[in-house]
């Protein structure tokens, strides 16, 4: 049954998925226009491997030398449990708020509340994150030095452009988010290809820099603490795969395409980093100057592939960044349309409407556009919004998790992507793997150049998180209990 509060402009009748999203309490709003590649791009735009690996590459080697190679491959394998968990629960729920509409409808909204507070956090951080690196990138590239005011503007400058392509429809934004996507794996195959050839052609099958494990730091060899410190480079770059079930009611065949989406940018992201972290590797005959070096895999190319080389992989990787901020904001919009048109959030009516003409939540664009220039201009420390997003994401999958393995809920059979009789152990394994992830961005003191404060990741995702504990308290949680909020009752399951 669909609720009168959701009641809006359908163009046609039901059929496929609309029948669906209506069995799920809902009409069609938002357009469909998404094929299967756009539904895989919004995913790996948003992993970004070219991103992770040139932001992160120095710190993982600098723990570990050339093992960072396994530990990529571990942190891969571990996301993959939670790639298979969220595959499975999108066939059953296509459906806009992912996290949060999952685990309302398998627990209570109280703790969908709570998951989607700390998702919304991921990328609400994310993205003006993602925003500040692109424009620290292009100055770096250039060679020129700019003050924390020129970087300040230059961010807000970038927030609004991809604010501004958001407002123009889905269908800009894959477009746009696409020739990223395809700049990204242009460049992912011209490195595997040039340095793997470099070396192919060397003669020399020298396979000892995948095995070389060095502490740059201290001088010895690493041990269980750097190797668990280096699991931080995949984990920090392996999250955003969820953005395809997130955008589940503006993709087509929704029920097969999403599940697929989720995998495969997963998988992909995994392969395609290890084989370029592997030819970085390789391609050098000295880890040690590696890790001496503070943008080594910008060195290591301008030593194989010249100047031209070096300055064109720069180039895709602007680009991709400029694609994961695209797939960052329609995924943070997308959760807050959620949470609004379920009156989880002030300002419910509002956040919840949808642009006419384009069909896309225009002010819950907005919002996440204000929220990005907002953090940018108070806080302006990239270390600190990366923080916050890193460890709020794994605690929303911890969540998320959570609630598919205590729920008492059962579902029917469904045609598509299933996990079956695999879903208790896949879940326990990916509960075990992102509570891992959690505690390894925590726990250990941390320490950013030119700031005092230790365990900044800990703090500064606690005080985000009191943030939306006063929220529920003061908000959501009378509405939910009056039942004024949530998630419409349905037959669906």
């Amino acid at each position: 049954m669909v609720s009168k509060k959701d009641q809006g402009v359908i163009t046609k009748e039901p059929g496929g998925d609309e029948l669906v999203l209506k069995e799920l309490g809902y009409l069609q709003q938002l357009k469909r226009s998404m094929g299967g590649f756009s539904s895989f791009a919004i995913s790996f735009s948003l992993i970004s491997v070219i991103t992770g690996v040139f932001a992160n590459f120095t710190f993982g080697i600098q723990q570990v030398g050339g093992a960072i190679i396994w530990s990529w491959l571990v942190v891969g394998l571990g996301q993959l449990m939670v790639a298979l968990v969220m595959a499975d629960l999108s066939n059953r729920f296509p459906i806009a708020g992912y996290g949060y509409q999952w685990s309302s409808r398998l627990t209570n909204p109280h703790i969908g509340y709570f998951v989607a507070w700390a998702l919304l956090m991921q990328f609400i951080t994310g993205f003006p994150g993602v925003s500040q690196a692109l424009v620290t990138t292009v100055i770096r590239s250039s060679g020129t030095g700019s003050g924390e005011w020129i970087i300040t503007f230059l961010t807000l400058t970038v927030i609004t452009a991809i604010m501004l392509i958001h407002l123009f429809g889905i269908r800009l934004v894959t477009f746009v988010n696409e020739a990223g996507v395809w700049a990204e794996i242009t460049g992912v195959i011209a490195i595997i290809t040039i340095l793997g050839g470099l070396w192919l052609f060397s003669g020399k099958f020298d396979f000892s820099n995948l095995f070389e494990s060095r502490n740059s730091i201290t001088g010895q060899s690493s041990g269980f603490s750097e190797f668990a410190l280096s699991l931080l480079v995949g984990a920090w770059c392996m999250t955003g795969f969820e953005a395809a079930a997130d955008l589940a009611e503006e993709t087509q065949q929704a029920k097969k395409r999403v599940p697929r989406a989720i995998i495969g940018s997963q998988a992909a992201a995994t392969l395609s980093g290890f084989l370029v972290i592997a030819v970085i590797l390789l391609s050098t005959g000295d880890i040690s100057a590696l890790q001496d070096n503070n943008n080594s895999v910008i060195a290591i190319l301008g030593s194989r592939m010249g100047n031209t080389g070096s300055t064109l992989f720069t180039f895709v990787i602007i680009l991709s960044i400029f694609a994961c901020g695209l797939a960052s904001m329609a995924t943070a919009s997308r959760l807050i349309y959620s949470l609004a048109r379920d009156n989880m959030l002030p300002f419910s009516g509002v956040l919840a409407k949808v642009e006419p003409k384009y069909h896309t939540p225009r002010n819950a664009t907005l919002l996440v556009w204000l929220m990005g220039c907002i953090f940018v201009v108070i806080i302006r420390h990239l270390e600190i919004i990366n923080s916050i997003s890193a460890v709020a994401g794994y605690m929303g999958y911890c969540g998320m998790l959570l609630s598919t393995i205590f729920s008492k809920k059962q579902f029917r059979n469904t045609e598509g992507f299933t996990l079956g009789r695999f879903q208790k152990p896949v879940r326990i394994m990916a509960l075990v793997w992102t509570t891992i992830v959690v505690i390894a961005l925590t726990v250990p003191s941390t320490h950013i150049p030119g700031m005092q404060e230790t365990h900044l990741p800990a703090k500064s995702t606690f005080v985000a998180l009191l943030v939306g504990t006063i929220l529920y308290l003061s908000v959501v949680r009378g509405r939910i209990n009056t039942k004024k909020a949530g998630p419409p009752r349905t037959d669906y399951s």
